[in-house]
C-alpha cells in the first residue's frame, strides 16, 4: 500500500501533521508512507522514522502554473492507494484531483466535496477541549478505521545534531549549569507578535526571576533590526543577561541549540510547537485572534499559555478568528501584570537542580526515542570519501552524509585546510594515508568500513534529499540488489553541463561491503568489480567538479599522470596518431557529436580540456618512457 499526506506551508502545520504517520504505520506496518510538504519545512520532520519519502512542493510551484501541474502529475504517477489531504487548498484540491487513488481524504469544505470519497468536519469541541489541532487530524484516519489517541509531534535529532548544539554554546561562553532561556520575541506576522514594550517587560520578569540566567532571541536575519529594538527596551540590568549573537544558522541547528535550553518564552508558534516537539518546557502569550483550545497543545505545568480571553473574556462575543483585524489594538489590553504570576510560577518550576542534567536526560531521550522508533532502518551505513585539499567542498559532504551510521575520510596529507575541518567533526575518523592511486584508496577506505553497506562519494558530490531518502529505502527493502549506480549531474560553478559526454553518466555509489572490490589494474577511473545485481536509482546526484579554468585543467592533468603509468606498464608507446588524432577526435567527439557546442562557453572550455588531457596523457608517457 502507498499512503501519501499532504501538508504545506506553516512549520508548524507540518510538524502537526506528522503524528499522522505514526498512526498509519501502526496500522499498516509495510506501507509506503510519503510526505508532500514545502520544501523549507522540511528540517522539522527530517529523521521521522516513521515517513519514507518526502515530496517537495517548492518556490517554482509556487510561482508557475506548469511546474504545479507537473508536480501534480508527478503524484498521479505515484500511484498512490489513499492520500490525506490536511492542507485543503486551492493547491492540493489540484494536486488531488489528478491522484488515482481510490481513498481521497479531506476536511470538509462545501466547494469541494466532490473531490474526495471522505470529508471530515471539523468539530468545534471535542471530548476534550485541548489540542484541537491533534484531534482534528487524527480524525482524518477515522475512514481507515484508525483510532489513535497519546501520539504527539516529535522531531528526531541525531547525537552528533546534540552534540553540536551543546558544543555550539560552550564555545559562545554559555554555561550549561545555569539556567538557559531562549524568547521568541517574534512572531511570523505583526498580529502574531506580542508588543515590542511589552516583550521587554516579559525579559525583564524572567531576568529578575533568575538573576544568574542567560537569554538567547529567537529571531531570523532579516528580523534584527525589531531584534535589537526589544533589546533596546530592556532595563540594563537585564540586557547583561542577554546574548544577541548566539543562534543557530540553519533550522536543524536552531534545534540542536533549543533542545539544550531550559526554557522557550515567547511568542505562540512554531518555535513553541518545535520545543514541545523536543520536550523543552515552554511559556507561550497567544495573539487575541488564535483560537487557544486548538493550539495550546499539551497544556500542563511544562507548557503554560496565556491569552486575552483568560484575563478578558467579555471581548470575546464571537470567534477568535472574526477578531484578526483588531488584533494590534487587543494586543495593548494584553498587558504583562495579568500573567506576570503564572510566569513566576512557570519559572520556579525550572530548577537550577533540573537544568544540570538536562544535557545528557536529552541526549539520552533522543537516542532512546530514535534507536525505538527506527526499527525499520534495520541495514547500517558506512560513509566513505577520499580526499585530497578539498576544503572547499568539506563541509557540505560531511553534512550530507549525517544519515550514516560512520563517515571515514582517507585523506592524502591535504595542505589546503582540509584536515583541520574534518577535525572539526567529532563523529567523522579521518585517516591519513599516502596516495598511490584512486583503486587502492578505494579498496583501503573499504577495508575500514564496519557496516554491511557503504555509501562512497566525492567530495565534489552531494546527496540531496530524495537520493537520501532512495538510498534508504532501497538498502532496508530491497532483497534483490547488491550494489547501486547513481546518474550524475555535472556542473561547471553553478551552471548545469547537460551535454559535452556527460549526459549518460552514471557510476556505483552504493554497494554492499562484501559485493565490490576495485580493480587495482585501473588506477584512474577506477571501476569496481560488483558481485551481485546491480540497479541504477531513479534520484540524481550534483557533481560539482569544474570550479574553474585552471581548477579544471590540473585535474585532467593529474588524471593523464595517472593513466600514463597505467599505459606504461601496458607497454603502450607514443606516435604521432597519439598527439594528434585522439585529441582531435576527443574533441569533436563531446564538443560536436555529444553536442557539448550546446553548453556554450562552459561546454567548448571542458571540450577543449577533456582534448588536452588526452594530448598530455601521452606527453607524461614520454617522459615516463624517456626516464627509464
Amino acid at each position: 500500500m502507498k499512503i501519501l499526506v499532504i501538508q504545506q506551508k506553516m512549520i508548524g502545520d507540518v510538524l502537526t501533521s506528522s503524528i499522522l504517520f505514526e498512526a498509519l504505520r501502526q496500522k499498516y506496518p509495510s506501507a509506503q508512507l510519503d510526505y508532500l510538504i514545502n520544501e523549507h519545512t522540511f528540517p522539522v520532520v527530517q529523521n521521522n522514522p516513521f515517513i519514507d519519502n518526502y515530496v517537495f512542493y517548492t518556490k517554482k510551484e509556487d510561482e508557475s502554473k506548469r511546474a504545479l501541474l507537473k508536480l501534480a502529475l508527478k503524484v498521479r504517477r505515484n500511484n498512490y492507494d489513499v492520500v490525506i489531504d490536511v492542507y485543503s487548498k486551492l493547491t492540493s484540491f489540484l494536486i488531488c484531483s489528478f491522484s488515482k487513488a481510490k481513498t481521497k481524504i479531506s476536511y470538509y469544505k462545501s466547494y469541494s466535496t466532490f473531490l474526495y470519497h471522505h470529508n471530515v468536519k471539523r468539530l468545534e469541541q471535542h471530548s476534550s477541549t485541548d489540542n484541537l489541532a491533534i484531534h482534528h487530524r487524527l480524525d482524518l484516519l477515522k475512514p481507515l478505521d484508525i483510532k489513535a489517541d497519546n501520539i504527539s509531534p516529535k522531531i528526531y535529532l541525531t547525537k552528533e545534531e546534540l552534540l553540536k548544539g551543546k558544543n555550539y554554546l560552550l564555545n559562545q561562553n554559555i554555561d550549561l549549569l545555569r539556567p538557559l532561556f531562549m524568547i521568541s520575541v517574534l512572531g511570523s506576522s505583526k498580529n502574531k507578535t506580542y508588543p515590542f514594550e511589552y516583550m521587554a517587560s516579559v525579559i525583564d520578569i524572567v531576568a529578575s526571576e533568575e538573576p544568574d540566567c542567560q537569554i538567547l532571541f529567537n529571531y531570523l536575519p532579516k528580523q534584527k533590526e525589531e531584534a535589537f529594538a526589544i533589546y533596546n527596551l530592556c532595563n540594563p540590568n537585564t540586557k547583561k543577561n542577554i546574548l544577541m549573537n548566539v543562534f543557530g544558522n540553519s533550522l536543524r541547528e536552531f534545534l540542536g541549540i533549543i533542545q539544550h535550553c531550559t526554557a522557550l518564552i515567547g511568542n505562540e508558534g512554531g518555535a513553541a510547537n518545535m520545543a514541545k516537539a523536543l520536550h523543552v518546557k515552554t511559556f507561550s502569550i497567544f495573539s487575541p485572534w488564535i483560537d487557544k483550545a486548538t493550539w495550546n497543545l499539551f497544556e500542563n505545568k511544562n507548557n503554560v499559555s496565556v491569552h486575552l480571553r483568560d484575563y478578558k473574556p467579555e471581548i470575546y462575543t464571537e470567534p477568535e478568528k472574526t477578531y484578526k483585524e483588531e488584533s494590534l489594538n487587543l494586543y495593548k489590553k494584553f498587558k504583562p501584570a495579568f500573567f506576570k504570576d503564572k510566569l513566576v510560577d512557570f519559572l520556579k518550576n525550572t530548577s537550577i537542580g533540573k537544568v544540570t542534567q538536562k544535557g545528557i536526560s536529552n541526549l539520552d531521550k533522543n537516542e532512546t526515542l530514535l534507536s525505538k522508533t527506527n526499527s525499520r532502518q534495520t541495514a547500517k551505513i558506512s560513509a566513505l570519501i577520499i580526499t585530497f585539499n578539498e576544503v572547499k567542498h568539506i563541509e557540505k559532504v560531511i553534512n550530507d552524509l549525517s544519515f550514516a551510521d560512520e563517515i571515514i575520510a582517507v585523506d592524502s596529507f591535504s595542505t589546503d585546510g582540509t584536515l583541520e575541518k574534518l577535525k572539526q567533526f567529532d563523529h567523522v575518523e579521518t585517516i591519513c594515508r599516502p596516495f598511490k592511486n584512486f583503486a587502492d584508496q578505494r579498496n583501503f577506505a573499504i577495508e575500514k568500513a564496519k557496516n554491511e553497506w557503504i555509501v562512497f562519494i566525492d567530495a565534489d558530490e552531494r546527496i540531496p534529499k530524495d537520493l537520501r531518502s532512495e538510498i534508504i529505502s532501497e538498502i532496508n527493502d530491497s532483497t534483490d540488489y547488491d550494489a547501486f549506480l547513481v546518474k550524475r549531474l555535472y556542473y561547471f560553478k553553478d551552471k548545469r553541463i547537460r551535454f559535452s559526454g556527460f549526459q549518460t553518466d552514471a557510476t556505483y555509489r552504493v554497494y554492499k561491503k562484501e559485493s565490490v572490490k576495485y580493480i587495482e589494474e585501473r588506477i584512474v577511473h577506477e571501476i569496481p568489480k560488483i558481485s551481485g545485481k546491480s540497479k541504477l536509482l531513479k534520484s540524481t546526484m550534483p557533481h560539482y567538479c569544474f570550479e574553474s579554468y585552471d581548477h579544471y585543467k590540473s585535474k585532467m592533468e593529474h588524471y593523464a599522470k595517472l593513466k600514463a603509468i597505467e599505459l606504461l606498464d601496458e607497454g603502450t608507446k607514443p606516435n604521432p596518431f597519439h598527439f594528434i588524432f585522439r585529441p582531435s577526435y576527443k574533441f569533436l567527439l563531446n564538443y560536436i557529436f555529444r553536442l557539448g557546442i550546446l553548453d556554450g562557453k562552459e561546454g567548448f572550455i571542458i571540450c577543449k580540456l577533456s582534448a588536452y588531457g588526452v594530448y598530455y596523457r601521452y606527453v607524461e608517457l614520454k617522459r615516463l618512457i624517456n626516464k627509464n
